[in-house]
């Protein structure tokens, strides 16, 4: 072949390498801009996720602060109520934490630095009152260590006080019981010395008075005869017996028992053992401690009944002696 013919077919295969090379470097060029952009994605989508774990950990960081918080509240609160101080403060401190929580979150696409300086700001104001709420809790302390010195003072004073009164209670009720047994004696001496000079009657005879003044001591009277009675008694001599003024009280006591009465006549009540006794008449005599003989007469506007009449004699808080007599 000629050179001519070799060069005419040389031509058409140089022009197809041409194109391949410019292909070629076309390709080289694209790809290299893909790659090229990949790493540059690959590069971006790393910073991304770098700063999404940054936030993320800061996030936590704050988090673990806020529920650390959270916990010393809640601790400080139970210890102040536990000693009696003001929770308050502490438990409005502890709704605004409940918000902070929450707002924290919500806050995730703001800047980390903005979060991170806001909450910091928060932070600091919670610790500090949970140093002034510690400062409170050792003075509640120191206080109720001083009251509880002071309740155990009172108490031992209480028991003291206690031992004390119980100790007077004794001596009151043991000088109770003398002065109650002195009493009960000293009323039995009076007994005695008032039974022993109280007047007392050698006898005691009742006698009948007719209409014409005469006088008659039949056993049984007849109430046809009889105007009015003569009570004559005799007082007997007694040294420890004053000689004064003296009242003796005269009950006469009809069969069933009751007594005449008639206040026109003289009649009235005196108190004997502490009750109320009427009498039918009385003699007001001065004794003079020589036997002394009495005398009193006691007329009825009625007629009697029939039957056994009783005659009591009183003085002096004292029965001194006692007759009767019977109408038929």
């Amino acid at each position: 072949m000629s050179n001519d013919s070799f060069k005419e077919l040389k031509g058409p295969n140089q022009g197809v390498n041409g194109m391949l090379r410019a292909g070629i470097a076309v390709v080289s060029v694209v790809a290299a801009v893909l790659l090229y952009m990949l790493i540059q994605s690959n590069d971006i989508k790393k910073g991304q996720q770098e700063v999404i774990e940054e936030k993320v950990v800061q996030l936590a960081e704050t988090r673990i602060k806020l529920d650390s918080i959270m916990h010393q509240l809640d601790t400080k609160i139970a210890e102040i109520q536990q000693l009696g101080g003001d929770i308050s403060e502490l438990q409005k401190a502890k709704a605004k934490l409940e918000l902070d929580k929450q707002e924290l979150l919500k806050n995730t696409s703001e800047e980390i630095a903005h979060i991170k300086a806001t909450f910091q700001t928060k932070i600091q104001n919670y610790e500090s009152l949970l140093t002034i709420k510690e400062q409170e809790i050792q003075r509640l302390k120191a206080q109720n260590t001083e009251l509880a010195s002071e309740n155990e003072n009172l108490s031992e004073e209480n028991t003291t006080l206690k031992t004390e009164k119980s100790a007077l209670a004794n001596t009151a009720a043991r000088i109770r019981a003398q002065k109650e047994d002195a009493d009960i004696r000293n009323k039995a001496l009076t007994e005695k010395v008032s039974r022993a000079t109280a007047l007392k009657t050698e006898f005691v005879k009742i006698t009948g008075i007719n209409q014409k003044g005469r006088e008659f001591d039949d056993k049984r009277m007849r109430n046809d005869k009889l105007a009015r009675l003569k009570i004559s008694f005799m007082l007997a001599k007694n040294e420890l017996t004053e000689h004064e003024k003296k009242t003796v009280f005269i009950r006469i006591l009809d069969p069933d028992g009751s007594t005449l009465f008639d206040a026109a006549t003289g009649s009235g009540s005196f108190i004997f053992e502490g009750k109320d006794y009427a009498y039918t008449t009385k003699a007001e005599i001065y004794y003079d401690n020589i036997n002394q003989f009495v005398e009193v007469a006691y007329h009825r506007g009625t007629a009697y009944r029939s039957g056994k009449y009783t005659v009591e004699l009183f003085a002096e808080g004292f029965k001194i002696g006692t007759g009767g007599f019977e109408i038929k």
